[in-house]
């Protein structure tokens, strides 16, 4: 796949989405694809990478590290604070949607690779790429609740979540970083663009 091909893919998928989401008629029907989108999202990154080894040994460990989090969060309120995830993200594992380790792997390459490619020095990457990571968070948070993602007990988002979020995102930036020290391509960044547009349409309307 030519990575025009791919960007077009994403253009498309989250073009629709976000129409779609803006339609009371149309959104119950499309929000169940949410899990299906990131999916293909994801596929489409890791192909304008060409598959690199060390790009993919890196989403593994992240697909671990996230999905750990979250589980140590749901299970014990420990991470994040107390919260439990819905219905529209597709499977679980432990209460924990199977996407949930691919998005904290796709957000985390794209985060990297934009901090990587604008910035010099390893530990300023990892602080920024992690702050770019936080700074989504705080933007997906209230629509996910709207959309069935996630939920807080008491419908109150706690700043404990905010500075899990930013640890953890430390950590699994550190290992894109230093693992494949990740460039940002045309890909990545237009599917940076697409998902913070994504988002942000919804926590405005």
């Amino acid at each position: 796949m030519k990575e025009n091909t791919g960007i077009f893919i994403l253009i498309v998928l989250y073009f629709v989405g976000t129409l779609a989401m803006l339609l009371p008629s149309i959104r119950p029907m499309v929000l169940p694809l949410s899990s299906f989108t990131l999916f293909c999202s994801f596929l489409v990154l890791l192909q304008s990478y060409r598959w690199k080894k060390e790009i993919v040994l890196a989403s593994a460990l992240v697909f671990i590290v996230g999905f750990g989090a979250e589980w140590v969060g749901v299970t014990s309120g420990k991470l994040f604070g107390n919260y439990w995830y819905g219905n529209n993200l597709g499977t679980k594992l432990f209460g924990v949607p199977l996407i949930i380790g691919i998005n904290w792997a796709m957000l985390s390459l794209l985060c990297s690779a934009i901090s990587v490619r604008w910035i010099k020095h390893p530990f300023i990457q990892l602080l920024a790429a992690a702050a770019i990571m936080t700074g989504l968070d705080w933007i997906m948070e209230p629509v996910a609740i709207k959309n069935d993602f996630w939920h807080w007990k008491n419908n109150h988002i706690p700043l404990f979540n905010f500075v899990c979020w930013f640890g953890i995102s430390c950590i699994t930036n550190w290992v894109y970083i230093s693992i494949a020290k990740p460039k940002v391509n045309k890909t990545a960044l237009a599917l940076f663009l697409l998902i913070t547009l994504f988002f942000t349409i919804q926590f405005i309307r």
